[in-house]
């Protein structure tokens, strides 16, 4: 079975079961799956070992049994599978949802940006997330920039003065009123993220990452990419008019 199947199947298991072992997580995998093979259970092994590095899952069962084989939901991890905010631990469930929210293929930088920036905070490393989608985001309004101005546009100025640039058209498009309020949300969103990490020059600074403002910078950053493609397929229709 591919890994992400198992995955989804861990997830439900673990949601059953919050105080478990490892055979035990195998065994009622291999009885939910339809497709089982002995050589799955190493992936499973992989994806327990991955949720217990993450913070997801944590040695012991109860008092009796603090070590592995044995381990339990921590708090976060049940706050994650109640949530749904599981997806930011699934790597290909996270991006599988990212590219089908929009109507062409994701962009090669946006994508490799994104991908980058899950796996910095699956690792605990917060200001790499943050400064990694800072970089995805300013991708996605160089694109926008593109699509209006051709394709030396987004080599000039500030990622500010590429903002007013596009919020200087949106006027002309004449969008739906709740299409265009959530596109000027989406780009402030963007800007603030950007602005996280850089001055107003543009320049990085040194700054601290919590767990909680990273985790939600990734979990908004699908609505910010979705926003910015509707605007590029907008301003694309109104070309071609």
């Amino acid at each position: 079975m591919e890994k992400e199947e198992l995955r989804k199947l861990v997830f439900d298991v673990l949601r059953r079961d919050p105080q478990t072992h490892l055979n035990a997580v195998e065994y009622q995998v291999r009885s939910l799956a339809e497709e089982y093979d002995r050589h799955d259970a190493l992936k499973i092994h992989e994806i327990i070992w991955d949720l217990l590095v993450q913070g997801v899952l944590a040695p012991g069962k109860n008092s009796l049994n603090l070590n592995l084989p044995f381990f339990h939901v921590t708090d976060y991890g049940e706050e994650c599978l109640e949530s749904g905010e599981i997806i930011l631990h699934d790597y290909d469930r996270y991006m599988h949802d990212l590219e089908a929210g929009i109507d062409e293929p994701l962009d090669h930088v946006v994508r490799t940006y994104v991908h980058a920036a899950q796996k910095g905070f699956l690792s605990g490393n917060y200001l790499a997330t943050m400064c990694l989608l800072a970089n995805a985001g300013e991708r996605c309004i160089d694109m926008i920039v593109e699509v209006h101005g051709g394709n030396d546009a987004a080599s000039e100025n500030s990622y500010q003065a590429k903002l007013v640039k596009i919020r200087g058209i949106l006027p002309s498009l004449r969008l739906p009123p709740q299409l265009r309020e959530e596109i000027e949300l989406h780009l402030q969103g963007l800007e603030n993220l950007i602005d996280h990490t850089r001055d107003r020059n543009g320049r990085v600074r040194a700054v601290s990452i919590a767990h909680r403002s990273a985790q939600g910078a990734l979990l908004v950053f699908p609505q910010y990419v979705r926003s910015a493609y509707r605007l590029i397929a907008e301003i694309r229709d109104r070309s071609r008019a």
